[in-house]
């Protein structure tokens, strides 16, 4: 009997790829911004010719650092001549020939701006931005009657069901008939709830999704709030005002808009929440050199960093990585939680970056965690 595997998340892919050692042939890692121009043609050609080819003279000739990367440059202008699908957003492409190491992700979302950089292993700051802006989250569109989940991500929609029950006929009968009949109405609707959120329950489940957004009109969404169980509810972030015969690519638009909203204000809390921390010494620390010292000892949990110490857009400056790089490559090999904040000025007074930290500088785990076991009881 045939087996399928199942294709690797994107959050799969990048674990996979924060876990390479560091190698001594040069590492490529280009971004592209696939996103047709105008004219419906693509952008990237041009910064591939020139930066791209342009960086074989920085290697010796005859090197074997110059023979892998030659390898990769061709690998990389026949894979862009003869794979990429017309409906990518963004690229990557992490290349080592020389290790025999070619991987490709064509994604829904965009990616920005092109970007190369050469190292001793993948640069996943761009990436990681990607996965942290756009999560995976489902929206239930009903009415009393019927019901649309979708799971949208990275501008793609991953997911979707449709449910219908019966509809409840109507009766011109009055008094007791009429109340029974409405006793009717509100049964039939409280049963087409449940099984609306035991559906979205298990779609939520099934493709991991973040965030969960409810939309309808005024009957069905407080009855779906009413039977949703504790770990649902938790997921719910809005309520998007839509009707039924909303089509998917308006509801996608919608709850890309709210989301987007929703993830700016949690940045926000979260800074000012770490920024306490720090101000008073506590289990926070701002400033790319304290970052990047807790990181290297273990001790950080969570990162913000400003999306602009992502990349510059270009070539990185000797193939060196950039802050954001240093910041994902140790979070991820660490187990933190890498958060991109798009407005900058947010983190202006902690030099663009600050983490949350798991026990005190100075502390060790043990005695951090008894602390806070003790302000818990």
């Amino acid at each position: 009997m045939a087996t399928t595997t199942a294709t690797p998340s994107l959050g799969e892919t990048l674990d996979r790829l924060a876990r390479m050692e560091p190698v001594e042939l040069p590492v490529v890692s280009l971004y592209l911004n696939a996103q047709p121009d105008n004219r419906g043609k693509d952008k990237y050609d041009a910064f591939v010719r020139k930066e791209l080819r342009g960086r074989i003279d920085d290697f010796a000739l005859r090197s074997p650092g110059r023979e892998s990367f030659e390898k990769d440059v061709e690998s990389i202008e026949r894979w862009l001549s003869e794979e990429v699908r017309p409906s990518a957003n963004g690229l990557a492409i992490f290349a080592c020939s020389g290790k025999s190491f070619f991987e490709t992700l064509q994604l829904d979302a965009p990616i920005e701006s092109h970007r190369l950089s050469i190292g001793d292993r993948p640069h996943l700051a761009p990436l990681t931005r990607i996965l942290d802006r756009y999560p995976r989250h489902a929206v239930v569109l009903a009415d009393t009657n019927h019901a649309r989940i979708y799971v949208f991500g990275r501008g793609r929609t991953i997911d979707r069901e449709e449910l219908a029950s019966e509809k409840v006929s109507r009766t011109d009968a009055g008094g007791w008939s009429q109340l029974r009949y409405q006793r009717h109405v509100e049964d039939h609707y409280l049963h087409h709830a449940k099984d609306v959120v035991e559906a979205l329950g298990r779609i939520v489940a099934e493709d991991r999704a973040r965030h969960v957004f409810l939309a309808g009109d005024d009957v069905i969404v407080p009855l779906l709030r009413e039977e949703l169980p504790k770990e649902l509810a938790d997921k719910v972030v809005g309520v998007l005002r839509l009707e039924i015969r909303t089509p998917e690519n308006e509801v996608r638009d919608a709850a890309g808009d709210a989301l987007a909203h929703h993830l700016a204000r949690a940045e926000k809390v979260r800074v000012e929440r770490l920024r306490g921390e720090w101000r008073a010494g506590g289990l926070a620390v701002a400033g790319a050199k304290d970052v990047l010292e807790a990181l290297a000892n273990g001790q950080v949990s969570e990162v913000s960093i400003a999306a602009r110490l992502e990349g510059n857009g270009g070539a990185s400056s000797e193939g060196h990585a950039s802050l954001a790089d240093e910041v994902v490559q140790r979070a991820l090999a660490t187990g933190a939680t890498v958060h991109f904040v798009e407005d900058g000025a947010v983190l202006a007074d902690m030099s663009g970056v600050v983490a949350g930290l798991r026990y005190r500088p100075g502390a060790t785990p043990r005695d951090d965690s008894r602390v806070e076991r003790k302000v818990q009881l």
